[in-house]
């Protein structure tokens, strides 16, 4: 575990927060990039409007990752109520973070009058790629650790979510893309079964309901959520 990177005096470089910087900065990159190969009738979103769209996601993210992470670990925060606030230190909860995320998304679609559901087609393969590179602050920071020694759980899943990331790429073409909420209905499912079979291996979590934890009860009902969008048959009207 490599927690801080660098310390220079009062100054500390946590490993966590540089992670995070570089995930949002390569996501949304390759999203402004890609999205000026698009012809403008297939765009979602203009590309000058995608930073702004990621910005408010990640903070509507952080925001809910780390509301999940105080309401479920409130007896240890209780005891040192300063560490609500400090998320260098870890302690986000990533399905508060998809809640989150999806929220905020959802308030600047409408605010700009977007398709909500074909801006999250638009960007949620770069999303993927920002929260693989995302576990690998994880792993620095040692937090998501696993059960067995030899097997650590971060970089299975940061490898899982750059499989991920490839196939909703191949996936993100104009004759899926007309329904809006597949490509995203994709994610949903693709993440919710990668999830919820790496939870065997996490060490940090406790069993929730019959056996299985939190996060595989809402990978369950992510998954299901998934199929539904995936299901969706009603074609964009911009198309």
């Amino acid at each position: 575990m490599h927690p801080i990177l660098v310390k220079l005096g009062p100054v500390t470089l946590y490993s966590y927060g540089v992670m995070l910087v570089l995930a949002f900065v390569t996501a949304s990159w390759l999203a402004v990039r890609v999205t000026r190969e698009l012809p403008a009738a297939q765009r979602a979103i203009p590309p000058e409007r995608i930073v702004d769209f990621f910005s408010l996601a990640l903070v509507g993210g952080l925001l809910g990752a780390r509301f999940l992470y105080v309401a479920l670990y409130w007896e240890v925060i209780a005891a040192a109520p300063l560490e609500v606030v400090a998320i260098w230190h870890g302690g986000l909860v990533w399905y508060g973070g998809l809640l989150g995320g999806i929220v905020a998304g959802v308030l600047y679609a409408r605010a700009h009058r977007l398709d909500g559901l074909r801006v999250f087609d638009q960007c949620i393969p770069f999303l993927v790629l920002g929260h693989g590179i995302g576990r690998v602050g994880c792993l620095l920071n040692g937090c998501c650790y696993s059960k067995l020694a030899a097997v650590p759980t971060q970089p299975l899943e940061a490898l899982g979510l750059l499989l991920l990331y490839g196939v909703l790429r191949f996936l993100q073409r104009p004759a899926l893309l007309q329904y809006p909420g597949r490509l995203f209905g994709g994610y949903l499912v693709g993440y919710a079964v990668l999830r919820f079979f790496l939870e065997f291996l996490r060490g940090d979590q406790v069993a929730w309901w019959m056996g299985l934890t939190l996060q595989q009860v809402i990978s369950i009902g992510m998954l299901l959520a998934g199929v539904i969008l995936w299901r969706r048959r009603t074609p964009s009207r911009s198309s």
